[in-house]
């Protein structure tokens, strides 16, 4: 399932219980839909979607509303760990091999899109091949 269905799912779920969360769904709901609509009035794709939820949690998370930061937390998909991101390194590149940073790092968002943090990724390709 997708994050864009599974936050549809989401958010018709606490409407219809009537959550506390019923107004707070239907906005990141339509925040979301919103990036696509407003891009050439397509369909707002998976990694649109993702980065707008991980905005959506920090500013969440920033105003101390932990009940938002953990209904927009099951909504996102897993993100690439460390281990990931040094796998697909040493696979892409090979252990001996010293790669630019910039080939790297866009190798790495090909990859994984929005589910890796690249400040965490230029960390560990520092660690890799410094």
């Amino acid at each position: 399932m997708s994050v864009i269905e599974k936050l549809k799912a989401a958010s018709i779920a606490e409407r219809k219980a009537r959550g506390p969360l019923a107004a707070f769904s239907t906005f990141v709901l339509a925040e979301v839909q919103k990036i696509g609509k407003s891009k050439g009035n397509r369909d707002t794709t998976e990694d649109e979607a993702i980065t707008a939820l991980k905005k959506v949690q920090a500013t969440s998370a920033e105003n101390n509303n932990v009940a938002e930061v953990a209904w927009v937390a099951a909504l996102l998909p897993r993100m690439a760990s460390d281990d990931d991101v040094r796998i697909f390194l040493n696979s892409e590149f090979g252990p001996g091999a010293k790669p630019a940073k910039g080939d790297a790092m866009k190798a790495l968002k090909a990859k994984f899109g929005s589910l890796v943090d690249m400040k965490r990724a230029g960390e560990i390709y520092t660690e890799m091949f410094a």
